[in-house]
């Protein structure tokens, strides 16, 4: 008691003296002097370490919470929103709506893709081409188009003709002339167009019913060959049959390749002519 009653003064008399640095100085023993006499606070019963307990601890006997121990129910949050489309989806099933395409009633065998006509914006870029009934075509612009719309005339050969045609009208003409000849051109192109894609829709429905007896008669072999009591001639008959009728099939495929450029072929050749025609006004 006298000790701190003597340490009192001493802060006293340093703080008149030499101000609060002096004070701080004679505080610091004491400060601690005070920590390593002071006894460490009582730990709450309720307070749990966090982390695993250290190597080699005693067992506990707090009140420490059970890590398995049941967990009150969580709240349900609240229900999202559906993104199924539709009364007949489901959640397993969220494509229902979607249908199979209808099946394909054509016959068009090729793999280019069935465009039904050339139209005048394919291959024209000038003047408002007439209408076919309204044109007038002379003699010499009916023998030009029947030459140019021959594929076994080169196509090089065509594009001069036409714009040698064109080009020896006056200029005020050649507008007309040129839509004439291109009108012309248009029709006759379409309609050997539309001849060939006809022509090979009937061929493509002989494959399909070729390719419906192979395997009619496959099937049929098959059954044959599985009896041991069918007769050797009429099995090898219908091998016969089956092989021949393959032969043909395979036949008929390598030839529609070369049939389906036809449409395209004729493409081609109408608008590189109505280019030749428009390039010569």
């Amino acid at each position: 008691m006298a000790r701190s009653i003597r340490m009192s003064r001493r802060i006293l008399a340093a703080t008149l003296c030499g101000g609060l640095a002096g004070a701080m100085v004679l505080l610091a023993p004491l400060a601690a002097s005070a920590q390593d006499g002071a006894s460490p606070k009582p730990i709450p019963k309720s307070f749990v370490l966090p982390g695993p307990p250290p190597t080699n601890a005693p067992a506990g006997t707090g009140n420490a919470p059970d890590a398995n121990a049941a967990r009150p129910p969580a709240t349900n949050p609240a229900a999202k929103p559906s993104t199924v489309i539709g009364g007949g989806q489901t959640v397993q099933n969220p494509m229902a709506f979607a249908k199979a395409p209808p099946p394909g009633k054509t016959n068009w065998p090729c793999v280019q893709r069935r465009v039904e006509e050339i139209f005048p914006g394919q291959i024209w870029g000038g003047p408002p081409l007439p209408k076919l009934s309204a044109i007038t075509p002379d003699a010499d612009m009916r023998r030009l188009v029947d030459t140019v719309v021959a594929r076994r005339m080169p196509l090089d050969e065509a594009e001069t003709a036409v714009a040698d045609f064109v080009s020896k009208y006056p200029k005020a003409d050649r507008g007309a002339k040129a839509g004439t000849i291109v009108v012309m051109l248009l029709n006759r192109l379409n309609t050997e167009r539309d001849q060939v894609m006809r022509g090979i829709e009937r061929y493509g429905a002989k494959q399909k019913a070729l390719a419906a007896k192979l395997r009619g008669e496959i099937k049929t072999l098959d059954t044959r060959q599985d009896n041991p009591t069918a007769n050797p001639t009429a099995l090898d008959a219908a091998r016969q049959e089956l092989l021949w009728d393959t032969r043909i099939f395979h036949e008929r495929r390598q030839s529609l390749s070369y049939v389906c450029e036809v449409p395209t072929l004729i493409e081609q050749r109408a608008f590189a002519l109505g280019r030749a025609a428009e390039q010569a006004l």
